[in-house]
């Protein structure tokens, strides 16, 4: 007779999430998973599959919860560019201590996208859906007449996705608040 799940299935991957966040897939062993999930090897198999698989969902989960938490600011009421500045500022006053991990989607592009197929399908759906808002962000701006209808704002949403992975790298890097006040300074000015 098969054995009832005994633990919260998205609390026990929340944990397996920040393991491969701080870690990565390939320096997350199945020994680092059970001890942060608390559950033995034979119930993350059951539960989750294999490594792989686990990492996958923990990946999906990230881009439910945190991603979705991290770009709200930019679906917010009130004046979409406010909003632009705020969501990039944020960059400057993030604790170096929470950028030191930098991001789990931006670090699973680097690690496995190239020569994974099932990672590179999660992670460019998370980033279509970061460009995407921002889109609908740009979209309000023009609507309110605050930045000009003669902009091209697929480009810019794009320009803003890929600096915001930027920020995330660069903050890994440990950039000091003074550089990255710069460089949020220089992708803010494009809304001149």
């Amino acid at each position: 007779m098969a054995r009832t799940q005994e633990f919260n299935r998205e609390e026990t991957l929340t944990k397996a999430m920040q393991v491969f966040w701080q870690k990565g897939y390939k320096a997350t062993s199945m020994k680092d998973l059970i001890n942060e999930m608390g559950i033995q090897p034979g119930s993350i198999y059951n539960a989750f599959g294999d490594k792989h698989t686990l990492f996958i969902e923990a990946v999906k989960l990230y881009g439910d919860v945190i991603t979705s938490n991290a770009i709200k600011t930019l679906k917010e009421d009130g004046s979409p560019v406010r909003n632009l500045k705020l969501f990039f500022n944020e960059f400057i006053e993030r604790p170096m201590d929470k950028q030191c991990i930098g991001c789990l989607v931006v670090n699973s592009v680097v690690e496995l996208a190239p020569h994974d197929k099932e990672a590179e399908k999660v992670v460019k759906d998370i980033l279509k859906k970061i460009e995407s808002t921002f889109f609908d962000c740009l979209k309000r701006a023009v609507e309110l007449g605050e930045i000009s209808s003669d902009r091209n704002i697929k480009a810019l949403s794009r320009y803003f996705a890929s600096s915001t992975h930027g920020l995330l790298i660069t903050g890994k890097a440990n950039a000091t608040k003074e550089e990255m006040k710069d460089i949020v300074d220089v992708i803010l000015s494009t809304l001149e």
